[in-house]
């Protein structure tokens, strides 16, 4: 309610009390009827006194919550209202009435007759008053709850543990508090007065006006961005923006804002540890899982699965420490993912095992490619802790969708192919083939039936022969090993051979190996036919600290002359402690034994180091052999390879020739010796001899 409204109810409220009054008893007094004005004048101003308490009343009831001691004031004030009309009345008739008929009580008015008037003035009086002692108390009362307010405020405004800035409608900040200087490393007076985009980060000055602009149209928002702090470090802030409304208008706004950049750091952290090893850095089994889902849902449609083995792993965290071991965990990590580059994606399984993702393949080619990157990384020895340790890793790969559509089948199929290749420090990798899950190869099971073969006697030797190209005829054989499992019949090598240098059941195997080749010549020998036997020397085989006395005491033992028996080398064993192999090789040269280097070219293929070491026999490994027919590369690296053998006076056997085209090349090259299935399958014993008997002639290797 208005003062306009407060006028026009009073006026109208007491001309219509008035109206009614002089209409009521007028009638009743008319005849008696006595007109005097002065006392009319008296009664209408009366009346109006009166009336415009009762709406300042009303006013002060409408706009004002009333208490319990307040409402005991107006319960008075309602009281003398009361009796304040019940007056009007008595004024109303005593103006109208004729003096000579008044009754014995108003008989004593007719020399007082402004004594009703005196009485209703008093009233009058004390009406007024009322109004303006309960305006006052309430007036004292909205001051102190608006200082109240005020101090809430400023405490609320000058105590928060936010950042306040308030801006006005041309965005201008009008006020901040002594968190804003605190957060921002500036100080008030460097704040306020300034346009609110004057500190802020050019990057996110779009996202600030749009806030701004929301909310000069009255919207709340909260948000997060980047700070910069006046000392150069960048804050990671939450926003939220609180708009200003008055008189229904907005004038600007409070913004709130909170350092969350350490809570920020920690969310960070948490989310990192969640899908990282804490020891690597590297993405963790989570990631990867996650990783290979969104690769599928994009999309790919041929990739490649890396199951990475730490080779020597157990032996330097049991003979160094868990520290060490850690360390090289650690090292191992950072330098496949280099070598990996951006091709795909490495993380840690568990242990000293580690998986990549490769997508988007077009060939295995590729695949080999990047395994290769990985094992060129492992040439260089870990130094940790003054020690320098050389390892390598074995791999095993797994195709998806060939192999698999879901990553469980995939990694199992991958676990099987690289403990297929398990080998202590060759470069090795295998992909997997359904042979291998067919064989239900079981590593622990596998480990197990080894031990009983080597005393079972399980094993067997199949030779390969190696020809003259100039002269087609015989002039050696390669022993491969077999294990005739009593339930799973013939199992090949590159099943059982990568175990047995894993758990060192080599040592033994090797000797029987050797031993088993010494006593088939021996037996070749008594049917005529004397020619090389070249047998393969795994890594951990040959480093073994007792391998040159146990060639000499077999060849000894057999009387067998050293010159027949050729050992083949790879060329990450020969490399591997370069000093002791370059020793244990002139050990065996002076024994009499040659030494070949087997699957030449696909690992170092260094001219320094064959001129350092003792060996006779270079083996062009069967990758090269195998495209001759249309890789123009490969053949340009089979002629480096022989010019280079010939250059050192080595000779040279091809391996793998399957085709006449591939010897044909190979004779016009003049390679010395062939060896593959274009010639023979590997043979039993017996078939070895019905084979060279069926042949052209034999040349002794002497």
């Amino acid at each position: 309610m208005d003062k306009v409204n407060f006028l026009r109810g009073g006026f109208t409220f007491s001309f219509m009390l008035l109206a009614g009054n002089f209409a009521a008893y007028g009638g009743l007094v008319y005849p008696y009827f006595s007109l005097k004005l002065m006392d009319v004048s008296l009664t209408i101003l009366m009346t109006f006194g009166v009336t415009f308490p009762l709406f300042r009343m009303l006013l002060q009831l409408n706009n004002q919550d009333i208490s319990s001691s307040m409402g005991k004031k107006h319960v008075a004030w309602s009281i003398v209202m009361g009796f304040g009309y019940s007056g009007i009345a008595y004024l109303t008739v005593y103006s109208l009435l004729s003096p000579d008929k008044y009754g014995e009580g108003l008989s004593l008015l007719e020399h007082y007759h402004l004594i009703p008037f005196i009485i209703e003035m008093a009233i009058l009086l004390i009406l007024w008053f009322i109004p303006d002692h309960l305006a006052n108390s309430l007036h004292k009362k909205q001051l102190k709850q608006i200082y109240q307010k005020e101090q809430e405020y400023k405490s609320l405004y000058e105590n928060n543990l936010s950042a306040i800035f308030t801006y006005n409608r041309e965005g201008i900040i009008v006020e901040a508090n002594e968190r804003a200087a605190t957060m921002t490393g500036y100080p008030l007076e460097k704040i306020i007065g300034k346009e609110f985009l004057t500190y802020m980060m050019e990057k996110n000055l779009g996202q600030i006006k749009t806030a701004f602009l929301r909310s000069l149209r009255g919207e709340a928002m909260t948000f997060e961005l980047d700070f910069p702090h006046r000392e150069g470090h960048i804050l990671y802030i939450q926003v939220i923006v609180v708009p200003i409304h008055l008189d229904g208008e907005v004038t600007g706004a409070h913004v709130l804002a909170t350092d969350i950049t350490e809570a920020t750091k920690d969310k960070k952290k948490i989310q990192f540890l969640a899908y990282h090893d804490e020891l690597t850095g590297l993405p963790n089994r989570r990631y990867f899982n996650e990783a290979f889902e969104t690769k599928v849902k994009e999309g790919h449609d041929q990739m490649a699965i890396l199951l990475l083995d730490l080779n020597r792993f157990k032996i330097v965290n049991d003979t160094l420490g868990h520290g060490y071991g850690d360390e090289l965990i650690s090292k191992f990590g950072k330098r496949c993912k280099d070598a990996l580059g951006e091709k795909g994606l490495i993380a840690r399984m568990s242990g000293d095992e580690f998986i990549v993702l490769l997508p988007s393949i077009q060939g295995r080619s590729e695949i080999h490619k990047v395994v290769k990157a990985i094992h060129k990384s492992l040439q260089t020895p870990f130094t940790i802790g003054g020690h320098d340790i050389m390892t390598s890793t074995s791999i095993g790969i797994s195709l998806y969708p060939h192999d698999g559509k879901d990553l469980s089948t995939l990694l199992k199929k991958a676990d099987i192919a690289m403990y297929t290749t398990k080998k202590s420090a060759g470069a090795y990798q295998l992909l997997f083939s359904d042979q291998l899950e067919e064989k239900g190869i079981n590593p622990i099971e596998l480990e197990e039936n080894l031990r009983k073969a080597l005393i079972n006697d399980e094993f067997e030797l199949y030779y390969q022969p190696q020809f003259s190209l100039q002269t087609n005829r015989v002039v050696g054989v390669e022993a491969l090993i077999r294990w005739n499992h009593p339930v799973k019949g013939l199992i090949s090598p590159d099943d059982f051979i990568p175990l047995a240098e894993e758990t060192g059941l080599i040592i033994p195997l090797g000797r029987w190996i050797l031993n088993r080749a010494c006593e088939q010549f021996k037996v070749w020998e008594k049917g005529g036919h004397e020619f090389k036997i070249s047998i393969n020397v795994s890594s951990r085989q040959f480093h073994d600290a007792t391998f040159v006395e146990m060639v000499r005491e077999l060849l000894f033992t057999h009387d067998i002359p050293p010159s027949f028996i050729e050992l083949e080398l790879t060329e990450s064993t020969a490399m591997h402690h370069v000093e002791e192999a370059m020793a244990k090789m002139n050990a065996l040269r002076e024994i009499g034994v040659s030494i070949a280097i087997d699957d030449f070219g696909i690992e170092y293929s260094s001219l320094s180091y064959l001129q350092k070491f003792s060996i006779q026999t270079l083996k062009i490994d069967r990758s090269f052999i195998m495209d001759l027919d249309e890789n123009e590369s490969n053949k340009a690296i089979v002629s480096a390879i022989h010019a280079m053998a010939k250059h050192l006076k080595l000779a040279i056997v091809a391996e793998g020739v399957e085709t006449e085209t591939q010897l044909n090349w190979l004779k016009n090259l003049e390679c010395e010796y062939g060896q593959g299935y274009y010639f023979s399958r590997p043979l039993p014993a017996d078939g070895v001899t019905d084979y060279i008997n069926k042949s052209i002639g034999v040349s002794n290797c002497n």
